[in-house]
């Protein structure tokens, strides 16, 4: 899913993502966590799968409650094609992330999968929340700063 967000607006992003994630949701499962007779891997796929049914969700009802609206703001929680900034609770250090798809995913210049751990564990936060990110090897509480539309990565 590539978003030129440079020529969308807000709404519009988030009627993509929903029909994307209606129509290629099972393939996004199959891609990263592919079918299989281990019961962890079938629980891990069904988790994530109503995760981002749960997204899903959370986006419609974004939009629902801003359909009259000509233009609506941006959403005070952290979504696909949106840059957070976090500050890490013990290091005091900001950090802006971009939230993208996998094939877009460049971390050294912050742009993060939203099937990554951080990713994932980012998707939803709201504005002003703290929450704690576990990764490989770390564990970190951040603040959730601040949240924007993405700029286009540039190419």
């Amino acid at each position: 899913m590539n978003l030129h967000l440079e020529k969308m607006n807000i709404r519009e992003i988030l009627v993509s993502q929903l029909s994307f994630f209606d129509e290629q949701l099972k393939l996004l499962l199959d891609q990263y966590l592919p079918p299989t007779d281990d019961v962890r891997i079938q629980r891990e796929r069904k988790n994530t799968k109503a995760f981002f049914e749960r997204y899903m969700f959370k986006m419609e009802q974004y939009l629902s409650s801003h359909a009259s609206d000509k233009e609506i703001p941006c959403p005070d929680f952290v979504f696909m094609g949106s840059t957070v900034t976090v500050q890490y609770v013990d290091t005091k250090q900001l950090v802006s992330y971009t939230l993208c798809m996998p094939e877009d995913s460049d971390p050294g210049n912050y742009r993060i999968s939203i099937v990554s751990p951080l990713g994932f564990q980012l998707l939803m936060a709201a504005k002003g929340s703290q929450i704690t990110i576990v990764t490989p090897g770390n564990i970190a509480r951040v603040n959730i700063v601040d949240i924007q539309i993405a700029q286009p990565a540039e190419r």
